[in-house]
């Protein structure tokens, strides 16, 4: 597997499935609700290879996922490791994280050359957790050897829904209700921004990655990865259909106008004055009906890097800073 892109990772370009794991996970029948503590103390997690049970609450918790340590964090649960996506922050731990890392001091992993099994076997953990990491049924398999393993719920093997990752987390780790009321508290707060901010009801909005590809803008389709907008009472096009490919929209030079110019907001995910520089000093780019009516929004590397992650910890970044950059666009 070669190094990632962060902004281009799509979900399904590195899905890995057998065809055995829908009937695997068809098959795990456990007979208590899931993330519902049994009997015997132990918890049963079902997955899309089937169901892991674990048997007490994890002390060592292994993080190999690229945002699972966000989710982790979230509930008070300090992996041993975590794994790092992008940004180079350290212990893989963004701002938004760090007050809940405190002063651990993690192992960080990475996934640039597969899932790493043999490191991850050194550090004797009792539970990996590894929603976001790509998981085939073989990968799957060596780290079950390890430590009970916890895969992503469905048949994204990167990037799943947000809310299905923190569920399966939270029940994992025997927190199933508290990871619970804070994805509603996030749902409540997003939904309470359209209340706050009826301006923002019905315009249009599309996000766009912060620099271009191969000469065109990668833009984020309507879905899991855009309800936060819908949520504040914007609305996102359809018209990138054509141009998806797996997760996102490729939307080549040519056709940058007649798509971007649908929208009232353009929401372009900059890292840097230098990226946001760049895209101002592109022809094409300047001539966007949001960039000449003052109606883009270049977000900076902390923002940026929280619409990214798109997690329990992560939201509620993108919740305090994006509806004022976006009230003033649309004022």
């Amino acid at each position: 597997m070669g190094s990632p892109n962060p902004r281009r990772w799509s979900r399904r370009s590195f899905l890995a499935l057998t065809a055995g794991s829908a009937a695997l996970l068809a098959a795990g029948c456990a007979k208590d609700a899931p993330g519902t503590v049994a009997d015997d103390g132990s918890v049963t997690v079902r997955h899309a290879f089937g169901e892991t049970r674990i048997p007490k609450p994890p002390q060592r918790v292994v993080s190999a996922g690229l945002t699972d340590q966000d989710d982790l964090l979230a509930l008070g649960v300090v992996p041993v490791a975590v794994t790092e996506w992008f940004g180079g922050e350290p212990f893989a731990t963004w701002s938004w994280a760090r007050p809940k890392l405190g002063p651990a001091q993690p192992v960080v992993l990475t996934l640039a050359e597969g899932v790493p099994t043999d490191q991850i076997a050194g550090l004797r953990p009792d539970l990996i957790v590894a929603t976001n990491a790509g998981l085939d049924a073989d990968t799957y398999a060596a780290l079950s050897k390890i430590a009970p393993t916890i895969a992503q719920s469905g048949p994204d093997a990167f990037f799943e829904p947000w809310k299905d990752q923190a569920e399966i987390i939270g029940q994992a780790v025997f927190k199933a209700d508290e990871m619970r009321s804070l994805v509603t508290a996030i749902d409540d707060r997003f939904t309470q921004i359209a209340k706050d901010q009826p301006a923002f009801g019905g315009k249009k909005v599309y996000l766009v990655a912060g620099t271009l590809d191969r000469d065109r803008a990668v833009v984020t389709p309507a879905g899991p990865r855009t309800e936060f907008l819908t949520q504040m009472g914007l609305v996102v096009p359809e018209g990138v259909g054509q141009y998806v490919d797996g997760d996102n929209a490729f939307v080549p030079r040519d056709r940058m106008a007649a798509v971007l110019d649908e929208a009232d907001v353009v929401i372009w995910t900059t890292e840097s004055d230098a990226e946001s520089g760049a895209l101002l000093a592109d022809p094409t780019v300047a001539a966007l009906r949001s960039t000449t009516r003052n109606r883009a929004v270049f977000t900076d590397r902390d923002l940026a890097g929280a619409i990214a992650f798109g997690t329990v910890l992560s939201y509620p970044v993108v919740a305090d800073r994006l509806p004022p950059l976006l009230s003033r666009a649309l004022a």
